[in-house]
């Protein structure tokens, strides 16, 4: 009778580990029932209760920990265990899905910790704390901007139910003219043609023409509306300021590695900065990141400012450009069976260092570069989404090469990229020639 082989299980990596189930009240921590006769124990989350369970991992000897990543809720503990010396992993609850059946709190840690002692867990990627700082900063202010946008949005609302027209004969109400005008009409003005002396000089629209469409119904609900709208777009560009300010006093304590940063390549802009303040800004993120981003096509201070604050100068966490891509969302799938691709979507992916580059690749259709013919070439032959998200995959590509290598972008323009294009139609060419028995000779 044949011997049967012995079954080979899975070899512990992680002795000394524990999981955590993270809730809004209270953690469970599971860890080996060998170190402890309580191996399943709830902690509150106060911190006095985050401290004593660091405490206790800490006299079990525990040195791995894994956290599932569940709202805001992980990060008090995440920074308490972290800054206690633990490498803590947090991990996407995708990775610990169990399969249908029981589930508790309890069998949840237990299976999060039987998972990180086996090495079937990987945490995501964090920036360092100083990075992480300056991220919330950068977010809080972004929330501020979206804010802000949606008081002009509904200042425009106020001025339509009172038929006055201003935002058809200007490009932007809340600019010098716009602002000046609506400020003018809550403290009292309601004379068209006073009103339209506050137009700027820049503006193509003529006295006469803002001033037929400064005509209307005066309503007190929607003046109201109006003066409560401009209050908060004020207040909210002093949060915006307040922001900016913090940001760069966060740029300042971070370490530099470039301690002669060149001046930008293009002309920066920002709708909530000076000239000066745009400069300063550069230069800061030169500093820190060793490279200067702003030199890549259509990628501007504010793209670069995002994906410095969520990515930072230290990409060693991804080997390769493509581990860096898929984290980002942008790779290629490899939904792949047999051959064939697999039907469906990938799982979505939210990063706000993508999204910045799919931004700054929408923008590339009117770009003389290279990446703006390659983009258009993408557009040609494929839909608009997948373009951009292809050509934000050839930024991701470069933003990693700059970083890793601590190289400047070298800039290629339209030519290149037409000279190789039309080599690759013409060995095409020549391999079609080719299988059908006919020569090609040059004109």
């Amino acid at each position: 009778m044949a011997r049967k082989k012995q079954q080979k299980r899975f070899e512990v990596i992680h002795p000394h580990c524990a999981g955590i189930d993270i809730g809004s009240r209270e953690h469970w921590v599971g860890v080996n029932p060998d170190q402890s006769d309580k191996p399943v124990r709830c902690f509150p989350a106060f911190t006095e209760d985050l401290v004593s369970l660091a405490e206790w991992l800490e006299s079990l000897k525990i040195k791995v920990v894994a956290m599932e990543a569940t709202g805001v809720y992980w990060i008090p503990l995440f920074e308490l265990l972290d800054s206690r010396g633990f490498e803590v992993y947090l991990v996407n609850s995708r990775a610990t899905r169990q399969i249908s059946g029981r589930k508790s709190d309890v069998l949840d840690c237990q299976w999060i910790w039987q998972l990180m002692t086996h090495g079937l867990l990987r945490g995501a990627f964090r920036p360092a704390d100083d990075i992480c700082s300056m991220r919330s900063l950068v977010r809080q202010r972004a929330m501020k901007v979206r804010d802000q946008a949606k008081t002009i949005n509904r200042m425009q609302k106020a001025l339509t139910q009172m038929n006055i027209q201003l935002a058809n004969v200007i490009s932007n109400i809340a600019g010098v003219t716009g602002m000046k005008i609506i400020k003018a009409i809550i403290d009292g003005e309601r004379d068209p043609q006073v009103l339209a002396n506050f137009r700027d000089g820049r503006i193509k629209a003529d006295h006469q023409t803002i001033a037929r469409s400064l005509h209307g119904n005066w309503r007190v609900e929607h003046l109201h509306a109006l003066a409560q709208e401009v209050a908060a777009h004020d207040f909210l560009e002093k949060q915006i300021a307040e922001c900016d300010r913090t940001i760069t006093q966060a740029l300042d304590r971070l370490p530099v590695l470039n301690h002669e940063p060149t001046q930008p390549t293009k002309p920066l802009r920002s709708p909530h900065r000076s000239a000066d303040e745009q400069a300063s800004l550069h230069q800061a993120l030169v500093r820190i990141m060793g490279v200067d981003l702003t030199a890549i096509p259509t990628i501007g201070i504010e793209s670069a400012l995002v994906l410095a604050s969520e990515v930072g100068p230290d990409l060693s966490r991804f080997p390769t450009e493509q581990h860096f891509s898929s984290w980002m969302g942008v790779a290629p799938s490899t939904r792949i069976s047999g051959g064939k691709p697999l039907p469906g979507h990938v799982p979505k992916v939210f990063n706000r260092a993508a999204q910045a580059l799919k931004q700054a690749a929408s923008s590339a259709r009117t770009d003389k570069s290279f990446i703006g013919a390659s983009h258009r070439a993408r557009l040609a032959r494929m839909d608009t989404a997948c373009a951009i998200k292809a050509t934000a995959h050839q930024l991701a590509r470069l933003i990693y090469a700059m970083l890793t290598k601590g190289q400047p972008y070298v800039a290629q323009d339209m030519n290149e990229y037409e000279a190789k294009s039309r080599d690759r139609q013409l060995r095409a060419l020549q391999r079609k020639a080719t299988k059908l028995g006919v020569r090609l000779v040059a004109a």
